[in-house]
């Protein structure tokens, strides 16, 4: 008898247990299903051919695919090399140290462009032969923060980008596309030279997009989604880090 109620109290134990770890899975996989990032809805699109793009595959002219998003954010580097999410509204000043995150909500073709300021030529920073094998192909969910991957000679904390003086603004250009790109390197190899100002304008005014903007899966990020059906090729997306005296 004695016996037997072990067995029960065991057995009811053990179902405790069960349920538990399946409340906790439950809770990953819902948790991964609302990252607004990736809680996708196919929508109606239609397909805009672009003199600039070098199609990798025959599309119909009318897909049903979930709208292009990006989600980015910005770390500030502490003393001992981690990181901390930070604003991106607020000011940095000479000597912080930095590294931008960025994420896309489906496979496509990512290019990241730094300057200096406003008006100084923009630097290719992503493809970056220490990252993804110098590849601009990205895919679902895969976060990509620069830098990473620096020499392991390097100090962990100087693994960042450094603001430098003066005060004023650097910009960040995230593109992300269907197709890639015929006018911009699709490979760290192919990386060479400034790009224009006005190169850079250019392609945002023509990219015929509509972004909407909200917070993304933590509290600082920003999600970027291209609204517009009609011409849903692109996200030309601006990430502006005002930097004080």
């Amino acid at each position: 008898m004695r016996s037997n109620q072990v067995r029960l109290k065991l057995l009811a134990i053990m179902i405790g247990c069960a349920c538990a770890l399946l409340t906790v899975c439950e809770r990953q996989v819902f948790a991964q299903k609302n990252d607004p990032l990736v809680d996708d809805r196919p929508v109606q699109i239609t397909r805009k051919k672009k003199v600039n793009r070098k199609p990798v595959r025959r599309a119909r002219v009318v897909e049903k695919v979930p709208l292009l998003k990006l989600e980015w954010r910005v770390y500030k580097v502490r003393d001992d090399g981690s990181q901390e999410e930070t604003s991106p509204l607020a000011v940095f000043h000479n000597g912080d140290r930095l590294r931008v995150s960025v994420r896309t909500n489906q496979d496509g073709y990512l290019y990241i462009v730094h300057q200096g300021s406003p008006t100084a030529p923009g630097q290719i920073i992503f493809p970056d032969s220490r990252l993804n094998n110098g590849s601009n192909v990205v895919t679902k969910s895969q976060e990509f923060v620069l830098p990473s991957n620096c020499p392991s000679s390097m100090d962990r904390r100087d693994c960042a980008l450094i603001v430098t003086a003066p005060a004023g603004q650097e910009l960040f250009h995230l593109l992300f596309t269907r197709d890639p790109f015929t006018d911009l390197p699709n490979t760290a190899a192919e990386a060479s030279g400034g790009i224009p100002p006005e190169t850079l304008f250019k392609m945002k005014s023509d990219s015929g997009q509509v972004l909407k903007r909200m917070r993304g899966s933590t509290p600082l990020s920003v999600l970027v989604i291209n609204t517009n059906t009609k011409d849903n090729e692109d996200i030309i997306e601006t990430l502006v880090l005002n930097k004080g005296q």
